[in-house]
């Protein structure tokens, strides 16, 4: 049984897969303070909801990009199950090839992402990753991640824009009925929420000028709220990073 644990800044998505099924998926907030004994108190409780326990887990892969919670998870593993954890970074074997002078600094979400993709299509595919940053990346047949764009996350670009603005407030994360807004909140919506999504469109056009004809699959947290309002998106896919994750545990010795 494969345990997969997706760090980001804002959550830490956590997979079980049994035979290549995801059988079991919680999302946790990332918390910087916590301790490894706070976190493996509550995986441990999340764990025996659905009858687990971590000696069950044959197999554990890591992939983070906040570094110093990395290794607090890795440490709650260690110490608990029968497995030391997989740490993904840019120079262990995934099966593709990073084109990049600095493979060891990519992030461990992007090279996932980049895994699970061009498992997906087996062909030239730009991957968006809808965070609390918005990525998106390249990876060109056969197999070799060119690399991308990371942009503010339309979360993040809300918060900002409210936080510096006095007379400005949160808005629903949905496109406004019309282009031109006839209010505050559907000025910002057009301004915002469609505007991040042109952002989008634009780079991906400008990376099939480069690369070529390219699917394009969407992923991330935010990837069902946006991904409905553009047909830019060939698939939508939430379990993408886990899956990246998943197949590179498969293709270790």
């Amino acid at each position: 049984m494969l345990l997969a644990l997706d760090i980001g800044n804002s959550n830490i998505v956590i997979g079980v897969s049994d035979e290549n099924k995801w059988v079991h998926q919680w999302r946790i907030q990332t918390d910087d303070d916590k301790t490894a004994h706070e976190y493996a108190v509550l995986m441990g409780s999340l764990f025996k909801e659905v009858d687990l326990n971590y000696p069950h887990f044959s197999r554990i892969i890591i992939g983070s990009v906040v570094p110093q919670l990395a290794q607090t998870i890795r440490d709650v593993f260690s110490n608990r199950s029968n497995v030391d954890p997989l740490i993904l970074n840019g120079d262990i074997e995934t099966g593709i090839e990073i084109g990049r002078p600095d493979p060891a600094q990519v992030g461990a979400d992007l090279i996932a992402d980049s895994v699970g993709a061009y498992e997906l299509f087996n062909d030239n595919c730009i991957v968006v990753d809808f965070g609390t940053a918005t990525t998106v990346m390249a990876v060109e047949k056969p197999g070799r991640l060119m690399g991308g764009a990371i942009c503010s996350g339309l979360k993040v670009t809300i918060d900002a824009l409210v936080g510096k603005a006095a007379q400005l407030s949160q808005i629903p994360m949905e496109p406004p009925p019309k282009v031109i807004g006839t209010n505050t909140i559907e000025s910002m919506q057009s301004g915002l929420v469609l505007g991040h999504i042109c952002m989008i469109e634009g780079i991906i056009d400008r990376m099939r000028q480069q690369i070529g004809a390219a699917k394009v699959v969407a992923t991330g947290g935010l990837a069902q709220k946006i991904a409905p309002h553009t047909d830019y998106f060939d698939v939508t896919d939430p379990m993408l990073t886990l899956d990246g994750l998943r197949l590179i545990a498969n293709r270790q010795k």
